[in-house]
């Protein structure tokens, strides 16, 4: 009898079991399986429990249940298993219960959602078919407007152009009239003035007869003074040619002579500069372990005195140049040849003669020390010719 009961209260525990899980997954199925609403809603997170689970637990309940026990503790067993299990149908009914109404209210809500928004949908269509109407009455009025401007205008012109054509009738007839006096003067101003020429044309003639002879009179005279006077010049232009040829000669042989004489200052200065230069290069290694700033300016001031020597040697000089100066500007590369010459500001003369020295030396001395280059390779070189 004690073991039917046991039986019975596995069964009972199972059937229950079964139930809830039974109810669990209905309740959670959806078969209607409705469209997702696009509207914020609650979102309900329903828990199902796992089947194997309870089987699981059920199995380990029978297990427990099967083992021998005394009789009394094993009833006492059984009913407080009916009570839980009880109990928990009652909990789980009541979070289905829950579970079932937060669906309801989210459902609910979802709908409500839903028809605000096509309530929403419908209320803005209703306002754009307004605006539209709207915009088209005050097109077809604007329309109307422009159709009655257009008229308006119109007729305005075809006023206008009335009145023009009048106007230009009137100025037309006042015109030909004005024009037909005019035409009246100019004929009897014309036969005035004809008559006029004829007798200026008269005189004229007369005039240029006596005139005729009187110029041939005068030509015969003035050819007869300008052969000779045609003669003297001839004599004085030959005078002048020999007195300027002469004076080129002496000129050139001047010219070769102070060039020979040049060229052998030049070589004797070129050993003293090289010399120089030695000595200044010795000078500057001394300097610069001392102020390398003050070495860069005295190479600078060595260096430009050095050019300036060299331009001057090359320079053709003139005594007309005497007392006169030039200031060129020159610009150098770092071997020292010469990039461009201005043609300087001064005496033409002094600057045409130092730019064409500056060109025929093509190389000048610049100093090794970049510093001291930097600032010489842009210059402005004074030159006055020492006559």
């Amino acid at each position: 009898m004690d073991v039917k009961r046991g039986i019975s209260g596995y069964l009972i525990a199972s059937l229950l079991l079964h139930l809830i899980i039974g109810i669990i997954l209905f309740v959670g199925l959806d078969f209607s399986k409705p469209k997702r609403p696009e509207s914020k809603g609650q979102i309900v997170n329903a828990v199902m429990l796992d089947e194997n689970f309870l089987n699981e637990q059920a199995k380990q309940i029978q297990q427990q249940k099967s083992q021998p026990k005394p009789q009394k503790v094993e009833k006492e067993k059984d009913k407080e298993d009916t009570d839980i299990a009880k109990r928990e149908l009652a909990q789980q009914q009541e979070r289905l219960r829950i579970a079932e109404t937060k669906r309801k209210e989210a459902e609910e809500a979802t709908r409500k959602a839903e028809a605000e928004k096509q309530k929403k949908v419908a209320e803005q269509k209703q306002a754009e078919e307004k605006a539209q109407k709207a915009e088209e009455a005050r097109k077809l009025e604007e329309q109307k407007a422009k159709k009655v401007e257009a008229e308006r205008k119109a007729a305005e012109e075809e006023s206008k152009a009335l009145a023009l054509k009048k106007k230009k009738e009137q100025e037309k007839k006042e015109a030909e009239e004005k024009q037909a006096k005019a035409d009246a003067a100019k004929k009897a101003e014309a036969e005035k003035k004809a008559k006029q020429e004829a007798e200026k044309k008269a005189k004229a003639e007369a005039d240029k007869k006596a005139k005729a002879e009187a110029e041939k009179k005068a030509k015969a005279e003035a050819d007869k003074k300008a052969k000779e006077a045609k003669e003297e010049a001839a004599k004085k232009a030959k005078a002048d040619a020999e007195k300027k040829a002469k004076a080129e000669a002496d000129k050139q042989a001047k010219i070769a002579a102070e060039r020979k004489r040049k060229a052998a200052e030049e070589a004797k200065l070129q050993k003293e500069m090289e010399d120089m230069m030695q000595q200044q290069l010795a000078a500057e290694a001394n300097a610069r372990s001392q102020a390398a700033s003050a070495a860069a300016q005295g190479e600078v001031d060595k260096y430009a005195a050095l050019i300036k020597a060299t331009v001057e040697r090359y320079m053709i000089l003139d005594p007309t140049m005497r007392g006169k100066t030039c200031t060129i500007g020159v610009r150098l590369a770092s071997t020292g040849f010469v990039i461009s010459v201005d043609n300087g500001q001064g005496d033409p003369a002094v600057c045409r003669s130092g730019k064409a020295a500056v060109l025929k030396a093509n190389q000048l001395p610049v100093p090794k020390d970049p510093a001291a280059f930097e600032m010489l390779k842009e210059f402005n070189l004074k030159l006055e010719p020492s006559i």
